[in-house]
């Protein structure tokens, strides 16, 4: 759910706090405000790959008194921590594709150092190397075993789920037709995806209609560099289409700026995963398959729809 809507009374809730393109003031202001709400374990999710405001964030949190290791490892979707660096499929973030990110570059492939420019010297906050699944298991662990909050992106947090050892099968989903994917994400590796679909592609400027199974629904790719007003523009132009569309089985969405777009402060139950981080959600009787730019191989998308 968005922030602004009701967040007590839920034995587990993830909030947006949508602070990625804000200023550094106005994230520490957000993250103030929400973790200010009581609950007995919580943890701040923040970027795979590094963008944003999290270093910021944290910040704010140990103004809030809180202990905090940031566990920035999702061994599953290829990043790893290796003695201080954070790696996208062996390859330092800071030097991967998400580097040249429009709005967000990525500075630096060590934590260690955003933290110390975010001004988090000499606090209690740890980076925790966690270079496989195991090692990110016992970095869970260890975090809620010593009353600390975990700072790291969704593979980190499932970890911290995993240690309340709640059984649960894994579930398998049928996606529903027809399928709309929508991607306004920019990342090659979402581009390559789309472009494998065998299915009919429309763009913003063309006369949109849904097939019986498959369609996609993207933008052009821009000759210059948007700044953060046209990407918004373009999100939003994106949403306006998808909502107006007719009615889907299932809807796919590329790119977190794209999903925000769409769902606005709609809430939405999330059921599970579809794949390695691109989970599927219920959304008032639509299936909502959600993906990050950057998540999966040239055939993930590919592989996923034609099941």
């Amino acid at each position: 759910v968005n922030a602004g809507l009701e967040i007590a009374g839920s034995d587990c809730m993830v909030i947006d706090l949508e602070t990625r393109h804000d200023s550094v003031a106005l994230a520490a202001q957000r993250v103030r405000k929400i973790h200010q709400t009581a609950a007995r374990d919580r943890c701040h999710k923040i970027d795979s790959v590094l963008r944003g405001n999290w270093p910021h964030e944290v910040k704010a949190l140990l103004d809030m008194g809180f202990a905090i290791d940031v566990v920035p490892s999702f061994p599953d979707a290829g990043r790893r921590c290796r003695y201080g660096v954070v790696y996208v499929d062996d390859v330092p973030v800071a030097e991967s594709a998400s580097a040249a990110d429009a709005l967000n570059p990525i500075k630096s492939s060590r934590p260690t150092e955003l933290l110390r420019a975010a001004g988090c010297t000499d606090r209690d906050v740890r980076v925790v190397d966690a270079n496989d699944n195991n090692e990110l298991a016992q970095a869970a662990q260890r975090c809620r075993a010593e009353g600390r909050m975990l700072v790291g992106p969704s593979g980190a947090i499932q970890a911290f789920a995993a240690t309340f050892r709640r059984p649960r099968s894994r579930q398998k989903f049928v996606l529903r037709t027809p399928i709309l994917v929508v991607c306004g994400s920019l990342h090659p590796v979402s581009r390559s995806q789309i472009r494998r679909l065998q299915c009919p592609l429309y763009t913003l400027n063309e006369t949109f209609q849904i097939s019986d199974h498959l369609s996609v629904l993207t933008t052009i790719e821009p000759t210059i560099t948007p700044d953060l007003n046209a990407a918004w523009a373009t999100a939003r132009a994106l949403a306006s289409l998808t909502n107006a569309a007719a009615p889907v089985g299932t809807l796919v969405v590329i790119g977190g700026d794209t999903a925000a777009a769409i769902l606005g402060n709609e809430p939405v139950k999330v059921l599970g995963n579809l794949g390695v981080a691109i989970p599927v959600s219920d959304r008032n009787g639509q299936l909502l398959v959600t993906k990050g730019g950057g998540i999966g191989k040239p055939d993930t998308l590919l592989d996923l729809l034609s099941a």
